[in-house]
């Protein structure tokens, strides 16, 4: 088996472009099923350390826990190389919809949207139609 998936998953290099699967509790419904990175270090037990745009993820992975992407995506300089973040953090500050489940404000009329009082302008999101479609908003 270990050399049948020597065969079938290339070996990464420094540099390249990855994958990374999210696993369904640590991402919202909104989120990608995916994270990008780029591969910084690979030790002599095949071991992959990988480094995204919140910083370098916790732990090693193995070649099985990731794809190789075929395009040049990012570059070192796209990523943060100065803080280690675990999987979910990355994900929830990529996340354009704020991480695991929708922040919703229920704010009512249209003034109340600036002010940290709501939920989207004080966690810097703009409003949705969850929070309230039918009103006029001047944070959307």
């Amino acid at each position: 088996m270990v050399k049948r998936s020597r065969v079938e998953l290339a070996t990464g290099q420094v540099e390249d472009n990855v994958a990374v699967p999210i696993p369904l509790v640590d991402r919202g419904r909104g989120d990608p099923r995916n994270i990008l990175g780029i591969i910084i270090d690979r030790d002599e037990k095949n071991m992959y350390a990988i480094c995204v745009k919140a910083g370098i993820l916790k732990g090693k992975f193995s070649r099985n826990q990731f794809d190789l992407c075929p395009q040049q995506l990012l570059t070192k300089s796209d990523v943060d190389h100065t803080s280690t973040v675990t999987l979910r953090q990355a994900v929830h500050k990529e996340s354009s919809c704020g991480g695991q489940g929708y922040v919703r404000c229920n704010c009512v009329g249209s003034k109340r949207c600036w002010t940290n009082r709501c939920k989207c302008f004080k966690n810097k999101l703009k409003c949705s139609s969850r929070c309230h479609s039918s009103l006029l908003c001047t944070n959307k």
